[in-house]
């Protein structure tokens, strides 16, 4: 998605209240783009779904009687969603892990972004829960929104876009201005610092400065705050519901080389227990870097 509009959508659907929240807002972002809209389903066990899915239809299998009821429901979802719209969608039901099916569905079509709840029900097990979401931003080679549950949107006025002092952190810049500039939003640039070494925090402001003035030059609103705490993820989240974020941007591989992990420590706590929609972005090249 980088330096470019958002075209194509994908929304993992499994119909519990829950996952109704990420379809309300991937479909209201993809209105804002008059983007295309993939609602892709990934069939689960047979145990994973209400048992009255499976009455009637006496000559059916069981798993007849359960993909009739998930395209069925699916082409209610998309056409609830085109006249509300007036957008395209199309369905799309996988079998297996969801994590590697959703990954292989954005490489298959071609998909710019990826809008999904962090938790969700499917029948009496839950699907989407959070080691999936991250198992989905960790594959993923677009960018990701994760949206938490009883989230809901009423449009994109106030994003939140926090800047640490790593090389990668400036690259989701690219990533949030077209959304930004299409809903003429507010975007809130976070400074995150970890130093009291006065070279280092001259040097982060200029950093960030440069932020700042690619935000302006998209004519855009800018609002720049430094914050520093023990924990920089729950200051960012904190900050996120202070001004009624209906977005804010993080980088994947933040503190990455530190835990081993390629979803560093601060990525996985705000996907976890963001109450604001989240925007997961891989970095480009390398891991973790210091910009210093």
């Amino acid at each position: 998605m980088n330096n470019r509009n958002v075209h194509r959508i994908l929304i993992p659907v499994d119909f519990s209240a829950a996952g109704q929240c990420a379809v309300e807002y991937g479909a209201f972002l993809a209105n804002v783009f008059r983007a295309d809209v993939l609602l892709l389903h990934i069939l689960e066990g047979i145990n994973s779904y209400p048992r009255n899915w499976f009455e009637g239809g006496a000559d059916a299998s069981p798993k007849e009687l359960l993909e009739t009821r998930v395209t069925a429901k699916l082409a209610e979802l998309a056409d609830s969603i085109t006249k509300q719209y007036g957008i395209y969608v199309q369905n799309v039901i996988k079998t297996g892990k969801p994590a590697a099916r959703i990954a292989e569905a954005v490489v298959e079509r071609d998909l710019d972004l990826i809008v999904m709840g962090t938790h969700g029900l499917s029948g009496f097990e839950e699907l989407f829960m959070g080691s999936t979401a991250h198992k989905v931003v960790n594959m993923s080679p677009c960018p990701v929104i994760t949206i938490p549950e009883g989230f809901k949107t009423s449009g994109f006025k106030t994003i939140v876009l926090p800047v640490d002092d790593t090389m990668h952190s400036r690259q989701k810049v690219s990533n949030v201005l077209p959304i930004a500039a299409k809903c003429n939003a507010v975007v809130h640039l976070l400074g995150l610092v970890n130093s009291n070494d006065k070279s280092d925090l001259n040097k982060f402001n200029i950093k960030l400065g440069t932020v700042e003035e690619a935000v302006k030059k998209a004519g855009l609103a800018c609002i720049k705050k430094v914050v520093k705490g023990t924990n920089i993820a729950i200051e960012t989240m904190k900050y996120a519901q202070e001004v009624n974020a209906e977005m804010l941007a993080i980088m994947t591989d933040h503190e990455s080389n530190m835990t081993g992990m390629f979803m560093g420590a601060f990525a996985r706590q705000i996907v976890n227990h963001s109450k604001v929609p989240v925007m997961s972005i891989k970095p480009v090249t390398g891991p973790y870097e210091s910009a210093a």
